[in-house]
């Protein structure tokens, strides 16, 4: 709600070409009105590309956007550049370094800083690499495959937590364990199994963990087997969210 009335506040500011798209949940924005949506928000990921994209590229942004309907800090957006006619667009896509040889092209604009982060899709451009790309550069909570989000709450105030009240939380960890449905107790007890080897090798556990797991993801594993170390990875990441500063402006 708290976003569709800042929505609403921007659109009787905007010229006409400012609008929502009804089939991906996006703002689609164009010369007159992107500074003024981005400089709205916390933070916004953009896309560049062609005016009419379609593809599995283009289906893993939108989903992204329609989860992030409901994030107050995050506007989800598209600048669609025409290359027939007055080539709509393409002045501002430039601007980013975008061009019709590399869409579609993903930027991060965090308020207040100048340059854009552009998201690097050499691990694949899929939803779970973009929620994770702006995950870890915001600190804004997306849910990630294999995370539950109670437990990542826990998490993050865990690792925020002074050293002597994180057995407190351990605690609230082990009774919501205890809630959990049957299908998601293999995953609960991978928090509880991270807090209690942080409590006894220290904060450095998780980055040694996460490279840990990546290296075994670089050998050859079944599906079944990458699919869990991935899980575990994006589980990690929720102990890692606290480190981000950005997250305190939010």
């Amino acid at each position: 709600m708290e976003k569709f009335l800042l929505f609403l506040s921007i659109l009787f500011t905007v010229p006409a070409a400012y609008k929502v798209s009804a089939s991906s949940g996006s703002i689609e924005l164009d010369d007159f009105s992107f500074n003024k949506i981005i400089n709205a928000f916390s933070a916004s990921l953009v896309k560049f590309d062609v005016a009419f994209p379609y593809g599995d590229k283009h289906d893993a942004f939108v989903a992204v956007a329609k989860e992030a309907t409901d994030v107050s800090e995050l506007v989800v957006a598209e600048v669609g550049v025409k290359d027939y006619g007055e080539k709509d667009n393409e002045q501002l896509a430039r601007k980013y370094g975008a061009t019709k040889e590399n869409f579609p092209v993903v930027k991060l604009f965090l308020k207040g800083n100048e340059e854009p982060i552009t998201f690097d899709d050499s691990q694949g451009f899929t939803t779970d690499q973009l929620r994770r790309f702006v995950r870890q550069n915001t600190g804004i909570y997306l849910s990630l495959p294999g995370c539950i989000r109670d437990l990542d709450m826990l998490a993050i105030e865990f690792m925020k937590s002074a050293k002597e009240e994180r057995s407190n939380v351990l605690k609230k960890v082990e009774v919501s364990l205890k809630e959990l449905a049957k299908e998601n107790a293999n995953t609960g007890k991978i928090y509880k199994t991270i807090m209690e080897k942080i409590l006894e090798k220290g904060d450095e556990f998780v980055k040694s963990e996460n490279q840990r797991i990546k290296k075994v993801m670089s050998g050859k594993l079944s599906d079944e087997k990458k699919q869990e170390m991935g899980h575990r990875l994006n589980i990690l990441q929720s102990f890692q969210l606290h480190e981000v500063q950005y997250k305190d402006e939010l």
